[in-house]
């Protein structure tokens, strides 16, 4: 895995040491990742409208990447949109054509994560205090829940893998809240593309990795879509 992500207006470190940290994990940056090796985003309704539209897109990374990012109620599932565009453009259009393309070594991966926000780098002591903390997540393939891809409460289901030389990454997941987060903790779920798939001496010379980010909240009861706020601006007090 490549050491830096460049995250659009600023660099943010991929997974690096230490039980739970996450190091730069509210790097400033647009809402498209984008370095030479790729395009990474993740689409969510931050917005709570009902629809994963341009609305959402505008808000930027403030509603995905800060507290408490996107609810998802307990009981509730809602659905993640996910691109991942290697660059075509590395692939030359000028002279002779000749085959080079860059999928045998490239790799997205989808990870997610609890956060301690109390803590600098969103380490928690131990596995047993952030799944207390956090609650629990799961990751489906599809939204009738046939195909388990993610399991925050499972050490052995916190990452999967996509090789471009065997498959593509879906376009949508479906993130299931099962158990409420407590105050103080949240999800992290990471889409990365990289050239990890890289052998020997050559990983030497690896690019860095591409990323984006979604902040989720497993709440005690689901949001209401849409989540308008009906009362009034101005309103006359009795008595007063």
């Amino acid at each position: 895995m490549g050491p830096i992500g460049f995250s659009g207006g600023g660099w943010g470190s991929s997974w690096v040491g230490g039980y739970g940290g996450y190091s730069g994990w509210g790097a400033p940056g647009y809402n498209v990742q984008t370095n030479p090796i790729g395009r990474v985003k993740i689409e969510g309704d931050v917005n709570f409208s009902g629809q994963i539209n341009e609305a959402d897109a505008a808000m930027g990374n403030e509603p995905k990447r800060n507290p408490y990012g996107l609810t998802v109620g307990a009981g509730e599932m809602t659905k993640l949109i996910m691109t991942c565009q290697p660059n075509a453009y590395r692939q030359r259009q000028v002279g002779e054509p000749k085959v080079r393309m860059d999928f045998y070594k490239l790799v997205t991966g989808l990870e997610i994560k609890g956060v301690n926000l109390g803590d600098k780098k969103g380490r928690f002591q131990n596995f047993e205090q952030e799944t207390a903390t956090c609650g629990r997540i799961l990751v489906w393939m599809d939204s009738t829940r046939r195909q388990l891809l993610l399991d925050s409460a499972d050490p052995s289901r916190r990452r999967v893998e996509w090789l471009w030389s065997a498959t593509v990454p879906p376009e949508r997941i479906f993130v299931e809240g099962v158990r409420p987060t407590n105050p103080g903790g949240a999800f992290i779920v990471t889409y990365e593309l990289d050239d990890s798939n890289k052998k020997g001496i050559s990983k030497w010379f690896g690019e860095p990795a591409v990323w984006d980010r979604q902040l989720i909240t497993v709440g005690q009861v689901k949001v209401p879509k849409p989540k308008i706020d009906r009362t009034p601006t101005w309103t006359t007090v009795s008595g007063k």
